[in-house]
């Protein structure tokens, strides 16, 4: 028997028992084909083939599969093409199986290659992804100036069966905002592995989508853009540059409150625009520009994070607005009747305090030109140089606007009375 045949025998004897999760599918001389599953995803047909120097030359592999990426089989290949080296003179189809399985065992998360791929060059220099494959968890971190957001990412085992998963992260960003970025996150996950409840084709079947490039593409798109986000009614940057600065207090009118349609308002913007006419009859609707909103993500066949709009009509939709209904859950902001009737009665509540200040202003100015007078007549009855001065001094307290009554002249003026009449 020659080596071959040896190797032959040794694998068709040992191969489903010493290496997990394998099966033997062909086992002769021409070709020796191993398929190895070990989880949904991790799924490699191993083709092996005898070169005519073997085993003075290498081994002949081929890999396929349907779930692992092309990325991952080419770099993978190359690299047990190189660990063959050391097996050159030695029997090397047992020795290359068990090198396949424990590498497979060792790195789970080589299902997600491509996507790991992705997500580095989104972040390019804003930010790192540091990976553990023992533990089956990605930690990012991204950074945008000043602000920052730290998350570690679970990849389960049944992956992209199940989603990916984390429970809490570190950010500077405010509450509200960090709120939002988790609570869409997860929800875009869960669309991937849960089939919506009202579907529009109820014929088709629900395929489960892989989770973790949109979900971290979102979360990166997120922070880098939302700082670049304005108020649409004041026109101002909503956060500060400086994250000490952030408002913390919920009654501030500086506080962020984001809207069902995603755009962010500060607080007492927010309820002067809804506070003031028109009301229109449906509501009021988001005047935001209606430019890609970084939380508006669909996937595409090939499983990549989009915006849902092309660039072409991106150019074409740059001056048209949100327009989506203005609603909040911590509010009933857009109860039209409700609102309508706040204002009208705080513009009557207006005009009935400027009729009671323009009949206090007349009033006081018929009492003015009332006294004036009486002052006049008198002094006009007195002998003496007195009378010229204290007339002078009637006549420069009448012109002083800001004085309700001309308080000062009035007062020397009857001092200079009272004195007269004593002698």
């Amino acid at each position: 028997m020659t080596l071959i045949d040896d190797e032959i025998d040794e694998v068709s004897r040992l191969c489903e028992n010493v290496i997990p999760n394998s099966k033997l599918v062909a086992c002769q001389n021409t070709l020796v084909r191993v398929e190895v599953q070990q989880s949904c995803m991790r799924r490699l047909t191993i083709c092996i083939r005898f070169p005519e120097n073997y085993p003075k030359t290498k081994l002949l592999l081929e890999f396929k599969s349907k779930t692992l990426s092309s990325t991952f089989l080419d770099k993978f290949i190359n690299l047990c093409e190189t660990r063959l080296n050391d097996a050159v003179e030695k029997p090397q189809v047992m020795w290359i199986l068990k090198f396949i399985s424990d590498y497979l065992l060792a790195n789970p998360l080589c299902i997600i290659l491509d996507e790991l791929q992705q997500i580095k060059q989104l972040l390019s220099t804003f930010g790192e992804l540091k990976v553990k494959q023992r533990a089956c968890t990605i930690e990012l971190i991204v950074r945008a100036e000043q602000y920052y957001y730290q998350a570690k990412f679970k990849v389960p085992n049944d992956y992209p069966n199940e989603r990916v998963a984390w429970d809490d992260c570190e950010c500077n960003l405010p509450l509200a905002l960090v709120l939002f970025i988790n609570g869409q996150a997860k929800e875009i996950a869960r669309q991937c592995v849960e089939p919506p409840l009202a579907a529009i084709n109820t014929n088709a079947s629900f395929k489960p989508k892989r989770s973790l490039q949109i979900c971290l593409a979102f979360v990166v798109t997120t922070v880098r853009n939302i700082l670049q986000e304005k108020c649409p009614i004041c026109g101002h940057r909503c956060l500060p540059e400086n994250p000490s600065d952030n408002i913390t207090r919920n009654t501030d009118d500086l506080f962020l409150v984001r809207m069902f349609c995603g755009h962010i308002y500060h607080q007492g913007c927010l309820k002067r625009f809804m506070s003031e006419p028109p009301f229109p009859r449906g509501g009021k609707t988001c005047p935001a520009q209606a430019n890609p909103r970084h939380d508006a993500m669909t996937l595409r066949s090939d499983e990549q994070c989009l915006p849902m709009q092309s660039a072409s009509n991106l150019r074409l939709a740059s001056d048209a607005v949100c327009g989506q209904r203005v609603t909040h859950d911590k509010w009933g902001l857009n109860n039209v009747k409700a609102a309508e009737t706040k204002w009208a009665h705080r513009q009557a509540k207006i005009r009935e305090l400027e009729e009671d200040e323009g009949q206090g202003q007349v009033t006081i100015a018929k009492a003015k030109n009332r006294d004036s007078f009486v002052i006049r007549r008198r002094l006009e009855t007195m002998p003496g140089r007195g009378n010229d001065a204290a007339l002078a001094t009637v006549a420069k307290a009448r012109t002083n606007e800001q004085q309700s009554l001309p308080a000062l002249g009035l007062r020397w003026v009857k001092n200079a009375l009272g004195k007269w009449s004593e002698r």
